[in-house]
């Protein structure tokens, strides 16, 4: 309808037709150019989308790794800890055996000669 008012306008002399056309072409560009503005910003979009997806994911894995190493960190120091007082417990035990070997030594002189006594009486 537009262009028949267009060309209308031409044949009866006068000049707003080309003006006219001029317009609609200036329109239909300025549509394009938003619809490729649109198009790209979409695209922006979904690439700052993309990269901060990225992101987190590499923040998450970051942060996985310093957590295994430190439950790795605190599990070395407990068992060290552990190994620690057993070694203690231990030394403390063969301390303990050492102290009943030296006074079941020191009984057995005396319960001998109870026992032998004891025979001869």
């Amino acid at each position: 309808v537009i262009l028949f008012w267009c060309k209308s306008a031409k044949t009866a002399g006068e000049g707003g037709g080309v003006m006219i056309e001029d317009t609609i072409r200036a329109v239909k560009e300025a549509e394009k150019k938003a619809g490729d503005l649109i198009a790209d910003a979409g695209k922006q979009a979904a690439k700052i989308a993309s990269d901060a997806n990225a992101q987190a994911a590499e923040i998450l894995k970051s942060a996985e790794a310093a957590a295994k190493e430190a439950a790795a960190a605190q599990m070395d120091r407990a068992r060290a800890d552990g190994e620690k007082r057993l070694a203690e417990a231990a030394g403390e035990a063969a301390q303990a055996a050492e102290a009943l070997k030296k006074d079941a030594a020191a009984r057995k002189d005396s319960a001998v000669a109870a026992v032998i006594a004891e025979l001869l009486a």
